[in-house]
């Protein structure tokens, strides 16, 4: 398979995809969209800012970018093939993207069973199809489908080099593999593909020795230090409640949720009789954009309503910390808190990425992020409890400093049908869309692998 090394700048997209999107002329940076259906908040404001910004986009009238249009199979083959690094081609016939299409077929680009009309509109695993025949990318990972609604080879890879994310609905992942791919959706695509880098392959006098994975297109050594988790995948089972369960005779158990104001009021006592065994509660938190930290109101409520009906308790901090400083304020407003109560489970540093615009911690570096994961649980250790961590598998495999972790309980976050993670953790949060007798709406849904706290 031919693939020219792809493009690194910005800039050199600009033709690209003022062309294949059919949009109007570039324009001048600007400071803020003229777009009345593209608003801050919605996902896809940032990339078509950032395109926009550029020079890159316009929309399809002075004030309108329709974000939900859809994106043609002769537009697609123009920006998937320009973002590769192939030569923009002049028609060869009476469509104006059959140059485009006659050099994918010479350059084999096109995936096998593709059978559409350059105007048609392309899917979203179409799309992901022909990113992968026309760049040549292969799984880098081992990892089950984090899709709820497709096995596609193509998403999978796409999913693994950092290209396509899917969308969470109900506490599941999906790709919704037949839907068009929208015009908000490809500048999202695009904006992914100018920096994508193909992962280093092993060798080299300057290559790292030691085993390694890829998650997305970042190569992650892995610390062999570190102890390695274990679980065998078909032991996990549902029960009758609807939870998920994991019989072994190496691990006990455990049931668990976590809650905080937002589930309201529970009757703990039928979260109890449904089978519920622990709750990590929420103490309290920092404000993403204001760094205001705050008691979480239903805190105290819930400690004395879980304790009461027999249900073990660990506490979490939602941290927004972004100097050692703050995140030792945060542990002394939990221990302050606290006052020295007896707990059966962890307190948690909880570090997690906030997809807002003015997010605190999103241009957090993996040095300063695990600074403060360090300097939060030791000062909890010193203040007689037992910490942990929690986080997402890409908060702790690109935010942090997992070398430093060790000697600290881990508490992973991870949407799949098993868990994925290399690394050995004690909690597992695999929904956050459970359903529980006492508690109205969603609530997520955890497995515990060990008493040992």
């Amino acid at each position: 398979m031919h693939m020219k090394p792809m493009k690194q700048k910005l800039g050199s997209l600009i033709l690209a995809i003022a062309l294949a999107l059919s949009l109007a002329a570039p324009a001048s940076a600007a400071d803020s969209l003229p777009f009345t259906d593209v608003q801050e908040g919605q996902w896809f404001h940032p990339y078509v800012q950032d395109l926009y910004d550029a020079g890159i986009v316009n929309g399809v009238t002075a004030t309108l970018f329709q974000p939900t249009g859809t994106v043609t199979f002769g537009q697609a083959l123009k920006l998937v093939l320009l973002a590769a690094d192939y030569e923009t081609q002049a028609p060869t016939s009476g469509h104006w993207a059959s140059g485009f299409y006659d050099l994918a077929q010479r350059e084999d680009c096109l995936p096998a069973g593709l059978d559409l009309g350059l105007d048609e509109p392309i899917s979203r695993l179409e799309i992901a199809a022909l990113i992968v025949e026309t760049l040549d990318l292969s799984r880098t990972s081992q990892a089950p489908s984090p899709f709820a609604d497709t096995d596609a080879e193509a998403a999978l890879i796409l999913w693994d080099h950092g290209i396509f994310e899917g969308t969470t609905a109900n506490g599941q992942t999906l790709f919704y593999p037949q839907d068009n791919i929208s015009r908000a959706e490809v500048s999202a695509v695009i904006y992914r593909l100018y920096q994508y880098e193909p992962p280093e392959e092993p060798g080299g006098s300057q290559e790292e020795e030691g085993d390694y994975f890829y998650f997305g297109n970042k190569k992650v050594y892995v610390v062999e230090e570190m102890p390695k988790q274990s679980y065998d995948s078909s032991l996990f089972q549902q029960d009758e409640n609807g939870f998920l369960t994991y019989d072994s005779d190496e691990y006990s158990c455990r049931i668990g949720i976590d809650v905080s104001r937002y589930q309201g009021e529970i009757d703990w006592a039928a979260v109890k009789d449904a089978g519920v065994e622990f709750a990590m509660l929420r103490l309290g938190y920092r404000g993403y954009s204001t760094g205001k930290i705050v008691t979480d109101a239903y805190f105290e409520t819930n400690l004395q309503g879980a304790l009461e009906n027999g249900i073990e308790v660990g506490v979490y901090f939602f941290s927004q910390a972004i100097t050692v400083e703050e995140g030792l304020e945060e542990a002394k407003l939990v221990l302050d808190t606290l006052q020295g109560r007896e707990l059966d489970f962890p307190v948690v540093f909880d570090q997690e990425e906030i997809y807002e615009a003015d997010a605190r911690t999103d241009n957090l570096d993996p040095s300063t992020a695990s600074d403060i994961a360090v300097a939060f649980c030791d000062a909890v250790k010193d203040g007689g409890y037992n910490p942990m961590i929690y986080a997402n598998t890409r908060w702790f495999v690109s935010q942090m400093d997992f070398s430093r972790l060790d000697g600290y309980s881990k508490w992973l976050a991870q949407y799949y049908r098993t868990p994925f993670f290399p690394y050995q953790f004690q909690i597992w949060q695999y929904t956050s869309s459970g359903s529980v007798d006492g508690i109205q709406g969603n609530v997520d849904l955890n497995l515990c692998f060990t008493t040992d706290f």
